[in-house]
Order: C-alpha cells, then structure tokens, then sequence
C-alpha cells in the first residue's frame, strides 16, 4: 500500500511505527508491516489537520444581509486572527512530535546500550568468581608447592646423611667424612685427569654438595662432555707436562680413563689386555700443575688435589710447588694397570715421596691413596 504524507510529522510517526529510522522519500510499506488501526487513525488525522469546513450564513431583507454581511466580517476577522495561532499551533506539534520520535528513538538506544551494559556486567560477574576459583586454585597449588619443598628439604637433609658415592672404590665418602670430622667444608677442589663428569668421579660428590673446582681433560670429547654436565666448574682441555705452551701428542684409547701422552704406558696398557688399542692421535698444547694452581687458586691451595693421570702420577707430583701449594687432601692413583682385580700392590715410590713432603697416607682403597696434609693446624699425627 503507497502512502502519501501531508506533513512531515505523519512521515516520521509511520516510519517509526514501521521500525524504518532513516526518512526516506516515498517509501512503501506493505500492510503486514504496519499496526491498521493505528495507519487509519494516523490517515483520519492527516485529512482533518486542516478544518475545510464551510457554515452558510442566510439572510433576508435589508436588516438580514447587514447582519450577514457583519457576521462574515467577524469570521473572517476571527478566522484572519485564528488561523495564525492554528498554524504556529501545528508547527509546534509537528516539532514535538518529531522531537518526541527522536527522544524515544534515543531511549531505545540507551535501552540496548543499558541491556548490553548488563550483559557486560553478567559476563564480568562470572569472571569475577572464575577469578576467584582461580586464585583459589592458585592458593591451593602454592601450599602444594611449599609442602613439596619443604618435603624436598627435608629428603635434601636425609640424603646428606647417606654416604652415596661416586667414586670407584668410595673415595669420595672418606674425603667426606674427614672434612666433617674437622668441622670443614669442601669449597674448592682440583681434578687432574677428570675423565667423566660424574662416572667413577672422585670429585662430582663434591660438586652436587656445592663446591666448585677445575676440571683438566685432555682428551676433547670428554672434555666437552665436563663442560656440558658440570657447567659451574672450569674445563681445561689440556695435558699436564713440565714445560707449558708445547705442542704434544695425546693418544685416545678404547678402555675407558686410559688415555695419556705416554705412550710407554700405552704400550704397557695393549699388552696388559690385547683387546685395548689405540682409536686417535691428537696433537694438544700442555700446561703444568703450578701454572695451573697460580692462575684459577691464586688465595689458597684447593681443598682438594685429585690425580690420575695413567702413568704420570709421581711426575705431576714432583712438580708441585709443596712449599708454596697445599691441598689438604690429595687423592692419587698408586697401583699399575691390570686386566683385573690388584690385590696387595702399592707405588711406595709415590708414598716415599709424600711423606717427605708432609702428607700422611689416611687411607688406601685398593686403587688410590688418599694423603693428609700434617701440616695444617687441626691435624694431628
């Protein structure tokens, strides 16, 4: 059904009625669409807005037609004075109901603006308690945490009372158990001959416990493998030797921790166990042990000495500086390589020589020697 507007007023009202916001010109709205009551009141109003209405006014004789021509007069005086008012009076109401249109068009908006308002309030209500539940949650998990640790600690304490070891033949629980009886702490040590980072190690006890040391290795893979396991100590991928700064060869071995620069010793190593052989010749730069203490122990002497270094063990210990350098414990290796079990045999050579510089033999575990510096203060011979 077409509609045709006689003001703009009754454009406006339809086109709210009908949901369309935006006034468009001859718009065409079907009768499903619009209220039909409210369309024929609205069209019963468009064709009374102005009053067509005609009132003959009659009169005979001469008395009749001036009471008719004065009656006239008035209407039109009157209708000349009321028409205006009527107007203006139309004018505003067409304002006002156009006003009134967009004021209610302006509620719908902060209506749905209020609703989605709410919504919002809704959704951040429940993440208000999925916060909630979360730090709850959290609360939760955090105590979990500290009775884990506190349950970490104390099994920390418990294992320090276990005298697990690293060592071949448990070096590494004499070593501890003399510190403690001293009322020491191990803070530093020296590994000559490191080999792997906690396998068959003298020192990696020490390590877990805190202390921190050097690392010497010669051969490159397993010093690699010292630099990657135990990161806080220092590797130096070198060989130990009287002169440093020259260039030696280093020969790999098959069995494990028989590598050296000797190559006397692995010669005696092949005829020992025939199934050894030699898998790699290097050339590496050498370094010597005093060179070694003066740079990375500059204060104080490690804690610790450990050597074993196959074949050279009385050499690296004639080259130490006793005077000037003193482990409190140092650990050397004091038997030949054999293809088995050694029973009974001991390098005298090697035991001679540290009791002239001092050192008592604490305790020998089939493999190694393990020497006590007497003259520190709190030893007693």
């Amino acid at each position: 059904m077409s509609i045709e507007y006689d003001n703009l007023e009754t454009e406006i009202i339809i086109k709210k009625l009908s949901g369309v916001f935006e006034i468009i010109p001859d718009a065409d709205f079907s009768v499903s669409e619009i209220n039909t009551k409210m369309l024929d009141s609205l069209d019963r109003m468009n064709k009374t807005s102005v009053n067509h209405s005609y009132r003959p006014i009659q009169a005979e004789g001469i008395k009749g037609k001036i009471s008719c021509l004065l009656k006239r007069f008035i209407r039109r005086m009157t209708f000349w004075f009321v028409e205006p008012c009527m107007i203006q009076q139309t004018d505003y109401n067409c304002a006002n109901n156009i006003f009134s249109a967009e004021v209610n068009c302006e509620i719908n908006t902060i209506n749905s603006r209020l609703e989605t308002i709410n919504e919002l309030e809704r959704k951040i209500n429940d993440m208000n308690g999925q916060i909630s539940k979360m730090n709850n949650y959290i609360s939760q998990t955090d105590k979990y945490i500290s009775e884990m640790e506190n349950s970490m600690k104390e099994m920390h304490n418990s294992l320090e009372n276990i005298n697990m070891t690293f060592s071949q033949s448990g070096e590494d629980s004499i070593i501890k158990y003399i510190f403690n009886t001293l009322g020491r702490k191990i803070g530093t040590y020296l590994d000559l001959g490191a080999n792997h980072a906690f396998h068959l190690s003298n020192t990696y006890n020490f390590y877990v416990s805190g202390a921190r040391g050097v690392l010497l290795e010669a051969n490159p893979e397993l010093a690699m493998e010292l630099v990657e396991k135990r990161p806080e100590d220092i590797v130096i991928n070198k060989c130990l030797a009287e002169k440093s700064g020259e260039t030696l060869d280093f020969y790999i071995l098959n069995g494990d921790g028989l590598s050296t620069s000797d190559y006397n010793a692995v010669q005696n190593f092949i005829k020992e166990n025939p199934s050894l052989k030699i898998t790699k010749k290097i050339t590496i730069n050498s370094i010597t042990i005093n060179e070694i203490i003066e740079e990375y122990f500059p204060e104080k002497a490690p804690d610790i000495m450990n050597i074993d270094i196959e074949g050279m063990e009385l050499s690296i210990l004639k080259m130490t500086d006793f005077e000037k350098f003193r482990p409190l414990i140092i650990i050397c290796e004091m038997i030949e390589y054999k293809n088995g079990l050694t029973i009974g045999q001991k390098n005298n050579e090697i035991l001679e020589f540290m009791q002239k510089n001092d050192y008592i033999e604490f305790a020998f575990t089939g493999i190694n020697s393990i020497f006590i510096d007497k003259r520190q203060e709190d030893i007693k011979s």
